[in-house]
């Protein structure tokens, strides 16, 4: 069943609809955040108060926030600094390796991680084959880079086999917590 693999423990609009009380009560340690089109718009190259404001609050909430992107280590460090968290570069989402190595580093469970993000083929295809909590989120922005039209086009594909096949509705958001 291909549906598992790309359906998101959540879907949200933005990151600032999320309850962190609510994961930091499930039990989530470690919060794995995209940055391009999650936090921010791929063209801009810092982080705005609201994502600031966000990344402080998972601080604030105990957990420990940690930017994973498949971007270069130029961009992604200089979000990271801002941000005052620790970061992987060119990740390759959806592969497992950065995702084991956090989890090694860590010294923590897959039950205890989240990643939110906004693309169904890196962030919540990722996620889930970690079996970590996966939350999608709708991009910041309809502008992506290169890649990014890649992988929307694939992930357009698959939305709508999930919508045809009644397991998603695009804007109908859920918990599933």
């Amino acid at each position: 069943m291909i549906a598992k693999y790309f359906l998101p423990t959540m879907y949200i609009k933005n990151y600032q609809d999320l309850d962190l009380d609510k994961l930091k009560k499930r039990g989530v340690r470690i919060f794995i955040v995209d940055v391009d089109n999650t936090l921010i718009s791929h063209e801009v190259s810092q982080l705005d108060d609201s994502g600031l404001a966000f990344m402080e609050n998972i601080k604030n909430h105990g957990m420990i926030p940690v930017i994973v992107s498949n971007n270069v280590k130029q961009r992604v460090e200089q979000l990271a600094r801002q941000a005052d968290c620790a970061y992987y570069s060119f990740a390759l989402k959806p592969l497992k390796l950065k995702y084991k190595r956090i989890l090694r580093e860590y010294k923590c469970n897959q039950d205890e991680v989240c990643v939110i993000g906004d693309q169904l083929i890196t962030d919540v295809l990722g996620g889930n084959r970690m079996k970590f909590i996966t939350i999608l989120q709708e991009p910041i922005t309809n502008i992506d880079n290169t890649s990014g039209k890649v992988t929307r086009f694939i992930e357009t594909k698959i939305f709508n086999y999930l919508e045809k096949t009644n397991k998603w509705r695009k804007h109908n958001y859920y918990d599933n917590l």
